[in-house]
């Protein structure tokens, strides 16, 4: 196999069940890219929230964040996308109005979420974890409802990432990703869900695909040059441009249909590591 570059989600995929990267799978990443593989991330997370995750020995070519709304040469920003200030207001308070739990991200600095909502916020992440939710999902909200949601009376003029709306109820959150579909009618953007409890809100025609494009262009490599790895359906344009896709075990069904392959193994059993191991043994960890 002749890829130039790895393209790697991070939540269901490099991360494990309690959000951070295993020693096994970051000293191979090491490895990898000392060997003259590129690796870039593209994940739905702000650059925020995937600082506070990538280890800080762990260094990528590129960073692509909150669904291609930014990209990262190195640590260089090399463009930002936002949101119409008009438009977030409108959705948020029709969040409030459905009682979806919300997290509105701008492109620099911490989440945000407005005082009004902050009970009906909290007693959602009461009780225990629903089945259907992944154990890096519940964990994500509970910290960020604790510890990483700043709480403001009102929203100032924002450079506004990414929207992300999350119900432990799946109808709820089904219900909710057709009333966004109402909204497109007035302002078009962008949805897309990385498991079946959220969707996030970004620019329109703006996807982990048209970012990871500018990154390419860049290192002047060609879509066929790259391997792509996900498990949600945000990744699905991603896979459509690259020359080779893989579903984690843990994907999504509709995911794993689209892909060329799937693993082994799941991110909760170091999935990525044991297949990166096995399609590149061309580095070996020490």
């Amino acid at each position: 196999m002749g890829y130039k570059a790895i393209v790697l989600d991070m939540d269901g995929t490099t991360l494990n069940e309690v959000n951070t990267v295993n020693d096994t799978l970051k000293n191979y990443l090491i490895e990898l890219r000392n060997s003259g593989m590129k690796v870039f991330i593209a994940t739905g997370r702000t650059v925020k929230e995937l600082r506070d995750v990538l280890p800080e020995d762990l260094i990528v070519d590129g960073m692509v964040t909150a669904n291609g709304m930014s990209a990262f040469i190195g640590t260089e920003k090399i463009f930002e996308h936002a949101l119409p200030s008009e438009l977030v207001d409108d959705m948020i308070n029709k969040a409030a109005e459905r009682k979806i739990f919300y997290e509105v991200h701008p492109n620099d600095g911490v989440r945000m979420a407005l005082q009004k909502d902050k009970d009906y916020t909290v007693e959602h992440m009461t009780g225990t974890k629903p089945e259907t939710v992944d154990e890096n999902e519940w964990l994500s909200r509970k910290v960020a409802v604790e510890k990483k949601i700043h709480w403001v009376d009102q929203l100032e003029e924002l450079s506004v990432a990414k929207i992300y709306f999350f119900s432990k109820e799946m109808k709820a959150i089904k219900d909710w990703i057709t009333d966004l579909e109402k909204f497109k009618k007035k302002t078009a953007f962008t949805t897309a869900s990385s498991t079946h409890h959220n969707v996030e809100v970004t620019v329109d025609g703006v996807s982990k695909a048209t970012a990871v494009q500018v990154l390419l262009d860049h290192f002047s490599l060609s879509p066929d040059d790259i391997l792509a790895v996900g498990d949600g359906e945000n990744d699905l344009p991603l896979f459509k441009l690259s020359g080779h896709c893989v579903a984690m075990k843990n994907a999504l069904e509709s995911v794993k249909e689209q892909a060329d392959e799937v693993t082994e193994y799941s991110y909760r059993e170091d999935g990525l590591y044991h297949f990166l191991k096995k399609t590149f043994p061309i580095a070996q960890p020490k």
